[in-house]
């Protein structure tokens, strides 16, 4: 099944100090747009733009056998992998820099039909060096003027 899809992104992000600490206000974001979503019985695809401080990003995130996969290209270059309570390693790219980045998934919820559904990621990250305490919502609804 394939269809247009109304999707909204929250994330909460807080820098953490040397003893794992949040510290400072958390950087908080909110935001819709319309994108793509296809979903069978193993594998949901969500595909959409965004805009960001360098440009346009298109992000695409692929969840199916427990773990999740959001990739970005255009302003924001990255892959990254969610799978609860294991580690990933990548890079995180924002022309013209280029950071290692470290994906511990805390708890990944995938909960998603042919109607749409939720994503939540909960997870710790180093950018750069710099550590994060990080959670996603994403919802998913299809968009009621299907043809």
């Amino acid at each position: 099944m394939i269809c247009k899809a109304k999707i909204k992104i929250e994330s909460i992000i807080d820098n953490l100090d040397s003893a794992g600490l949040p510290e400072g206000d958390p950087e908080k974001s909110v935001s819709d747009t319309d994108g793509i979503f296809r979903y069978s019985n193993d594998e949901a695809r969500i595909t959409y733009k965004e805009s960001s401080e360098g440009g346009v990003c298109e992000t695409e995130i692929v969840c199916s056998f427990g773990g999740v996969n959001v990739k970005r290209r255009g302003a924001i270059e990255t892959l990254l992998y969610f799978k609860e309570g294991e580690t990933h390693s990548s890079l995180y790219s924002v022309p013209p820099y280029k950071f290692d980045a470290e994906i511990k998934a805390r708890r990944v919820t995938v909960e998603l039909n042919e109607d749409g559904g939720r994503i939540n990621l909960v997870y710790n990250m180093k950018i750069g060096g710099a550590e994060k305490s990080a959670i996603m919502r994403i919802w998913i609804c299809k968009a009621s003027n299907q043809a």
